[in-house]
């Protein structure tokens, strides 16, 4: 892998990552047609990628992270409810991940289940802008984190997007399109943290390999300045927009790869 096919994928997966369009569905895509070099035992590269978009989950919410950090010791009711339902909505996710780890990284890296993966994720956007909204991110109950937290975990697999289903179904619960929007933001941050420190383990165990540091400081720097773009302009594009725009891209996409 070249710097610049690195800078490639870095700027791909951070764009893709926090808009409803699936990042790693559009990182299977390119590997595939653009025949970049990442063999079945580098595929950690594509989770590594995912680093840099932690990172500007991190520095576009800083307030709002340190409040829930501090909320245990400073009494604060609001923010230390928020951090409980993050990791509430985490669990789902994480034991999925845990468990279907192999099947996902073997089964589902081929561009027809990517393709697949773009149609339904189409359909729920569609059909989820037919909700009405009457909550904002303080008024998120138990049992709406648990259901965000299972739509989350479907979106393992590549092509089904994590922040279109957690959107989703955060507007099937009558969250309002900013409140589901911040929220699916903020429950990226522990599924990719956990993510990358399991890669990080699984790289201090030397059971998987990974490509030199510049090819990964490149890829990860790359995805940190496209996510923050996609932050700032998915939450400017809510504001007047339906999600099911984002359809319309789907789907002729979808298309276009069974046809293949």
């Amino acid at each position: 892998m070249s710097v610049l096919q690195a800078a490639f994928l870095g700027i791909l997966q951070g764009f893709t990552e926090l808009l409803p369009i699936s990042s790693s569905g559009h990182l299977v895509i390119a590997e595939t047609f653009f025949h970049i070099g990442i063999p079945s035992e580098m595929q950690a590269f594509d989770i590594i990628l995912h680093g840099g978009s932690l990172l500007a989950l991190l520095v576009c919410f800083p307030f709002l992270w340190w409040r829930m950090a501090i909320s245990p010791f400073m009494r604060d009711r609001a923010h230390g409810k928020l951090l409980l339902f993050l990791i509430i909505a985490t669990v789902p996710a994480a034991i999925a991940g845990v468990f279907l780890k192999d099947i996902i990284e073997q089964a589902t890296r081929s561009v027809t289940f990517v393709a697949s993966g773009f149609l339904f994720t189409g359909v729920i956007l569609i059909a989820s802008e037919r909700m009405k909204e009457r909550k904002d991110t303080a008024s998120i109950k138990f049992l709406d984190v648990l259901l965000i937290g299972f739509a989350q975990a479907l979106a393992l697999p590549p092509g089904i997007s994590r922040s279109g289903l957690t959107i989703s179904a955060g507007r099937s619960r009558g969250l309002t399109r900013r409140a589901a929007v911040d929220f699916s933001f903020l429950m990226a941050v522990p599924v990719i943290a956990g993510a990358t420190l399991v890669t990080c383990v699984d790289l201090f165990k030397d059971t998987i390999a990974l490509p030199p540091p510049v090819i990964m400081l490149t890829g990860v720097c790359s995805s940190f300045g496209a996510s923050v773009i996609a932050i700032l302009l998915l939450r400017k594009f809510i504001e007047k927009h339906s999600l099911a725009w984002f359809a319309l891209y789907l789907f002729p996409v979808a298309l276009i790869l069974l046809a293949q």
